[in-house]
């Protein structure tokens, strides 16, 4: 025996189950390791201290931990502990790593059988697969089972320089602990998925263009993902911790009220007012999950932003009521009017609306061009087409190719879907471009390579689409100076231009006011309204800057705080007294203003450039006046070069 040539011999101890002072031991090491289980966090923590524990009560020298790695069958070597009196640092790091094939040593019989095992004297097995049998010195030795239900997930082997004879009661302590640390391990296995979950979870929250968030019973706010922040300007992290009513005010006012039960309940706020960060006000769409849990209501849900949306939405319905709700039997098909400007106008209109022409439509704004435009589509051999109209002052210059020629599923981030794009929407019909000398000059090439060789590529496409719409502008702008000032393509404008039609101003139109007056107080009413004489005169003293959009707003409003069903002069909503008498057709306002105006052109010798510069008005502005002034001339005579 190889224990018989040591200078030191063994002792034998033969450990007395029923021996007080061991009972204590038992018990101390019992305690010690589930004080580190319920301090520790991962295996790793755990495991050292568990060793030292256990050897350190019960006068083991040298303890191993062993985890199973079923994938490839092995066992690995977890943590090792081993007495100072020991001296075997060197084994430590030796072991530490070590992969022991399946079924070899004490800890591989113990993977096979899931049965404990304990030797009186190591020296005597043959256990060449296990690295302890090369410590000389060793004998007495013990290996656990860590279990989990019958399945075993790894091994405690401890061993000694002293003989031990076999102890059942340490041995069923030393197991009743292995079943605590299986435990532990699928515990942290459970919390290493759940984190898995949450992580997954996380990082499809924060790709979602939506908020989604979660709240508890008195709507703090315990979780938001990265989506708060375009939303309402708060980062998840400033989130927490505040209250819901802070970025839905209303919430409370509209929440349901959640039954005693544990199944979640679904509440859907289709239209709830935001507030975003900077004090804007928001329109959302708000669906919550109201869910019970451990006593306490919680709430999970979805926060949508569509206050753009609705935005567009509003504009478009309002485009097609002004559009429809206009007398069809007027000279214009859709526009009301009497003064021998727009009859002149609707003359040169019909002649235009029969050819193929490109059309630029001037006149300020609120004037009344999209319907211009809409009469000229009406009247042309595509009025059985679509009218597609766009404001290109309204379009980003990174969404213009997709808004114009489309674009394709899946080429940009929200491209959820194929979309045709204004050009092939309007193809063999009009396609109006209203705001076209606002329009970016860097786009105006695409615009013009679309025009002229009547193609398109949509966003993401691989080739080229066909199309032909008839091209209808307009412009509050004088295109021709914006062409010398290189504002705007020439070469774009003669392609699109070849007819220009002015639309007269409607201090200019005195005759239509009061016949468009009360078509919009018509529109605008559910029961019968007129305007008084008084508030009809109060109407032609006006020089409406707004022009005909002005008028219809200010009827709309005068028909909301109406008394009764007649508008009388004090129910119009003037902006301040700019009201004068008239001098034949002509307002003093406007006289003034044209003679202050004249006065600058003859100071600055007729230049209109030098002249816009002190009135601080755009050129564009000042050309678009003398045209006013002057009967849509472009010169006066009692001034050089005007």
């Amino acid at each position: 025996m190889a224990h018989a040539t040591e200078s030191f011999p063994p002792k034998k101890i033969d450990v007395k189950q029923s021996d007080p002072a061991w009972l204590e031991k038992r018990l101390a090491a019992h305690s010690a390791v589930a004080r580190v289980l319920s301090k520790a966090n991962t295996l790793g923590e755990a495991t050292p201290e568990i060793l030292r524990e256990i050897a350190k009560s019960l006068g083991w020298e040298l303890a191993i931990f062993w985890r199973v790695d079923a994938e490839v069958q092995t066992m690995v070597c977890e943590a090792s502990w081993s007495s100072p009196a020991l001296n075997a640092e060197q084994f430590n790091e030796k072991v530490r790593g070590t992969v022991l094939p399946s079924a070899k040593g004490l800890p591989g019989r113990v993977w096979t059988t899931g049965q404990p095992v304990w030797v009186d004297d190591y020296v005597d097995e043959d256990l060449p697969g296990t690295p302890i049998t090369a410590q000389k010195k060793i004998h007495g030795a013990a290996c656990i089972p860590i279990k989990l239900k019958d399945q075993v997930l790894g091994a405690m082997e401890f061993v000694s320089r002293d003989i031990r004879q076999p102890d059942a009661k340490i041995q069923e302590m030393m197991t009743v602990i292995g079943t605590q640390i299986g435990l532990f391990m699928e515990r942290n296995r459970a919390n290493e998925m759940l984190n898995n979950c949450e992580e997954r979870y996380r990082l499809l929250a924060d790709v979602s263009p939506d908020m989604l968030l979660t709240i508890d019973d008195e709507l703090n706010i315990l979780f938001a993902n990265k989506a708060s922040e375009p939303i309402f300007g708060y980062t998840p992290a400033e989130l927490l911790g505040m209250k819901l009513t802070a970025l839905i005010p209303e919430y409370l006012d509209n929440k349901l009220v959640l039954q005693q039960n544990t199944v979640p309940e679904r509440c859907i706020h289709p239209a709830l007012s935001g507030v975003h960060k900077n004090g804007e006000r928001l329109c959302l769409e708000v669906a919550f999950a109201e869910f019970i849990g451990k006593n306490k209501k919680y709430a999970t849900g979805v926060i949508r932003d569509v206050t753009e949306h609705l935005r567009t939405q509003n504009a478009l319905r309002d485009t097609e009521r002004r559009l429809q709700s206009a007398l069809a039997s007027g000279p214009g098909g859709h526009i009301i009017a009497e003064a021998p400007a727009m009859l002149e106008l609707f003359e040169r209109v019909k002649k235009a609306a029969a050819s193929y022409a490109g059309i630029l439509i001037q006149g300020e704004t609120g004037s009344g061009k999209e319907c211009v435009a809409l009469a000229l589509h009406q009247q042309s051999p595509r009025a059985g087409k679509a009218f597609v109209a766009r404001n290109c002052a309204a379009i980003p210059a990174n969404l213009f190719e997709s808004e114009m020629f489309g674009h394709k599923k899946g080429s940009f981030t929200g491209a959820d879907r194929d979309r045709k794009g204004a050009f092939l929407e309007a193809d063999g019909g009009t396609l109006f471009l209203d705001e076209i000398g606002d329009l970016d000059y860097n786009l105006q090439t695409k615009l013009l390579r679309a025009i002229q060789e009547k193609v398109v590529r949509p966003v993401g496409g691989d080739k080229d689409v066909p199309v032909d719409p008839r091209i209808i502008c307009a412009t509050n702008k004088d295109l021709r100076e914006c062409c010398k000032t290189q504002e705007f393509r020439e070469d774009l404008y003669y392609r699109l231009v070849t007819v220009v039609l002015v639309v007269p101003p409607l201090r200019e139109r005195q005759e239509d006011i009061i016949p468009l007056a009360r078509h919009f107080v018509g529109i605008a009413s559910k029961w019968v309204h007129t305007l008084t004489p008084a508030a009809e005169e109060r109407l032609l003293k006006y020089p409406w800057p707004g022009n005909v959009r002005e008028l219809r707003s200010m009827m709309e409003q005068a028909v909301i705080f109406a008394a009764g069903n007649e508008i009388r002069p004090e129910e119009l909503s003037f902006p301040d007294a700019t009201i004068t008498k008239v001098n034949g057709t002509s307002l003093l306002l406007i006289n003034a203003e044209r003679r202050h105006i004249l006065e600058v052109l003859k100071n600055c010798n007729g230049n209109k450039s030098d002249a816009a510069l002190a009135l601080g008005v755009a050129r564009s502005t000042l050309a678009l006046k003398l045209k006013g002034y002057f009967g849509g001339k472009s010169s006066n005579p009692d001034l050089p070069g005007i």
